[in-house]
């Protein structure tokens, strides 16, 4: 996690960026939900992207940039980030597909990784964690191995434990109290929003 200055910094990225929408969403997970956090929309804003690749790459170094070999991108929100934080790591890089191709090789992991390779997973938000738990089923498969993976902004509705038994830890930037925290105090968003926001987050 990041210090209250750095979230600040973060969530003034996110609501210039219009990251931030309010309604009835079904998430890629499935799950109902009323906001959504549209991150690929970051992409568009030069300045602040550099600001949300900046807060992983300071995340990633706080777990140790010795401690794996290669990054994984989770397509597609997850792209975005993973492949500029490779390379301002110099560490290779791969990603997953959404699903797997019917052509070619047919592969649902693109990139050349090598066997034994230790890999962090990339991607945007954690939710349910069926991404991140696919991704690493996938590495798995590919010969890889995967003991952490991070995201942006863990939305606080599934615990981690789901991950125990693939011995992975996940690690966040923010988690969605403390930005709806700033933001109810930016006066960005009313105690409504802010109720709507924590109203799935688990105790």
């Amino acid at each position: 996690m990041i210090n209250d200055d750095k979230i600040t910094e973060l969530v003034d990225a996110l609501n210039v960026c219009q990251s931030f929408k309010f309604g009835t969403y079904t998430l890629s997970s499935g799950k109902s939900s009323s906001y959504y956090l549209d991150l690929r929309l970051i992409q568009s804003y030069p300045e602040y992207y550099k600001i949300i690749i900046d807060s992983y790459i300071n995340l990633i170094k706080n777990i140790g940039v010795d401690s794996f070999d290669y990054i994984c991108g989770i397509a597609t929100a997850g792209l975005i980030f993973s492949v500029p934080v490779s390379i301002s790591l110099g560490k290779p890089h791969v990603y997953i597909r959404k699903s797997k191709k019917n052509y070619g090789r047919e592969q649902n992991l693109e990139g050349n990784l090598k066997a034994n390779s230790r890999v962090l997973l990339i991607d945007d938000i954690f939710t349910t964690g069926s991404s991140l738990i696919d991704g690493f089923n996938i590495i798995h498969d590919s010969g890889g191995k995967v003991s952490s993976a991070v995201v942006l902004i863990d939305r606080l509705e599934t615990p981690h434990s789901i991950f125990n038994s693939l011995n992975m830890k996940l690690s966040s930037v923010a988690n969605i109290i403390d930005i709806a925290n700033v933001l109810f105090s930016k006066s960005i968003i009313d105690d409504k929003q802010k109720n709507m926001i924590l109203s799935n987050v688990i105790d």
